[in-house]
């Protein structure tokens, strides 16, 4: 199995079209199918379905892909570092952050990124536990920086997790809600709620902040994975929400969102930065997570 062959196969999958995934990486049609059947001989099973629309991988073509792309931006990263080390300045750095930290802590960060490398691309992708972790198990980013439970052992195992900031939830509404004054969950029972994130991730903690404290649970009509969708819905209806404490007094300073002064005592996952284990950074890398460890969130006093 060659690198060139993977390449092939990723561009496959990303443009549906031989033709269009030989463009793509900057070969003719026959070299590319030329390369894809090397592939499929060596490992003797199928990899793409050709139809009428396009190409599709097989179950084995999509097995390949999941590693395939983290073993490509591996070689990318190697070869990156390898031109550092050389004294070039360019190259890629790639980060998943969730809503939070995006907000507050991630643009003074790349103030003092900047300064050291003024003509490295810096990709920057939306992530939210646990999408996460699949990004860094494919190697599709360098490191996670977002609101993360603990961990299992096995978790661990793969991941080295560092918490940045503490990161508590407050249920947030819109200035001039109705509810506003509300001192209890008991009495934003028959509220509209909506939960942010993925079940198993952010939006699991809906759940806790109720049954911890014996109050039945209300059900939430709106389940929404795009904080952009989640802060406007919130803004433009009496929708409730848990979402953390420092983003909501970064907007609230702009009259957007409030909290509410509940005696309940609610949910918290800190805001931790994760690499993997088993993949050491490149140097630019690890800057960029020094960079973090000494960079406090905008709000902090």
């Amino acid at each position: 199995m060659k690198l060139n062959q993977i390449k092939a196969l990723i561009a496959i999958a990303e443009t549906g079209s031989i033709r269009a995934a030989a463009r793509k990486i900057g070969l003719t049609q026959p070299a590319l199918s030329k390369n894809l059947q090397a592939l499929e001989e060596e490992l003797s099973v199928r990899l793409v379905h050709r139809t009428a629309r396009g190409v599709n991988l097989t179950t084995y073509g999509q097995a390949i892909l999941a590693r395939g792309r983290g073993i490509a931006i591996e070689f990318e990263r190697l070869r990156e570092e390898i031109e550092h080390m050389r004294g070039a300045q360019n190259g890629t750095l790639s980060i998943a952050v969730s809503p939070s930290p995006a907000m507050l802590l991630l643009p003074p960060a790349m103030r003092r990124f900047r300064q050291a490398f003024p003509s490295i691309q810096v990709c920057v992708r939306d992530g939210v536990y646990p999408n996460t972790l699949q990004l860094l198990r494919e190697g599709l980013v360098d490191m996670s920086v977002g609101a993360h439970p603990p961990l299992a052992k096995s978790t661990l195992a793969e991941f080295q997790v560092e918490t940045l900031y503490e990161n508590k939830l407050v249920v947030t509404c819109r200035k001039g809600h109705p509810r506003a004054n509300a001192k209890s969950l008991t009495e934003l029972l028959d509220c509209e709620w909506l939960i942010h994130g993925p079940t198993e991730g952010p939006g699991s903690l809906h759940t806790p902040a109720f049954r911890a404290n014996g109050i039945p649970l209300p059900s939430p009509l709106v389940v929404s994975e795009s904080f952009i969708s989640s802060l406007s819905l919130l803004e433009n209806s009496d929708a409730l929400c848990l979402l953390p404490a420092r983003l909501i007094e970064h907007l609230s300073l702009a009259g957007r969102l409030m909290a509410l002064k509940l005696k309940e005592p609610m949910p918290d996952w800190d805001v931790s930065l994760i690499t993997r284990v088993q993949s050491p950074l490149t140097p630019v890398a690890q800057k960029m997570v020094e960079i973090f460890r000494r960079t406090r969130p905008m709000n902090f006093a």
